[in-house]
């Protein structure tokens, strides 16, 4: 289980290809496009998950890229921790070992 998080049973290709599936891919390309929405596998929502991270932990990951892992990291701890505190007291450092992956994560 994902908390907020659904899954599709088509493939990218299915989606751009179908031509009855055009007014989804244009919305699915805006909400991706304006941060609303990310697109990545399954398997890499599992650590966020199994790693239990809350709001005021400091993570780091070392296999970050193409970032979409880090992403959903990022978006736990950017909740404000406490009821009082106004900014997030977690954070995420992303690195990876190979270098062409890592200039993925730059945004």
């Amino acid at each position: 289980y994902v908390p907020h998080a659904y899954q599709l049973s088509l493939d990218r290709q299915t989606i751009r290809r179908n031509t009855s599936l055009n007014e989804f891919h244009d919305w699915l390309k805006v909400q991706t496009q304006a941060g609303f929405v990310t697109r990545q596998e399954t398997v890499s929502m599992i650590p966020p998950v199994v790693l239990n991270v809350s709001p005021h932990h400091k993570v780091l990951d070392m296999c970050a890229a193409p970032g979409s892992k880090t992403s959903q990291l990022l978006e736990i701890v950017n909740i404000p921790a406490s009821e009082g505190d106004v900014e997030p007291t977690g954070f995420v450092v992303a690195n990876d070992s190979d270098y062409k992956r890592a200039y993925m994560l730059v945004h």
